[in-house]
């Protein structure tokens, strides 16, 4: 009976250490809120997809996996015909998931051809948000997209 005692207090104090280990790493890590007002943010997301649907704009990238460190993103948009948008401004926002320690937004140059692009810096490897705003005379909208970065083997 003993035994049993003593094997049940190292259980606990092994799972009671391992649920203090989680909770320190968490809010050391845990940069706080994901977004800073979701209704709102929710009801803004449902205006930016009605109003794209309206204008009937897409947005392609060219590729979606990159190598870290600096890149060209080039973003092809079309308007509801299929026809390029080549008379649009352009803007690049890329962001981490899980941080925003590395947000960062970056101007889109018009190439010859229509599409655009941007020079962007990924400092480290895996998945990037990509939000791309557009503006074409008094109309705006934005796209999000996912791009990967792989590490730069040398």
């Amino acid at each position: 009976m003993r035994l049993l005692t003593v094997l049940i207090v190292v259980v606990s104090v092994l799972a009671l250490t391992a649920t203090i280990a989680t909770i320190v790493v968490g809010t050391r890590s845990f940069e706080g809120t994901v977004v800073d007002k979701p209704y709102e943010a929710g009801i803004a997301w449902d205006e930016v997809r009605k109003n794209r649907e309206r204008l009937g704009w897409s947005v392609a990238l060219q590729e979606t996996t990159y190598k870290t460190g600096k890149n060209d993103l080039i973003v092809m948009l079309r308007d509801k015909n299929g026809s390029l948008l080549s008379d649009a401004v352009v803007a690049v926002a890329l962001s981490r998931p899980s941080t925003r320690a590395f947000d960062k937004t970056y101007p889109a140059n018009k190439l010859h051809d229509g599409r655009y692009v941007a020079a962007i810096d990924l400092p480290l490897y895996g998945n990037w948000d990509v939000t791309i705003d557009v503006s074409r005379k008094n109309e705006r909208t934005s796209f999000d997209k996912i791009i990967s970065a792989k590490q730069d083997d040398k």
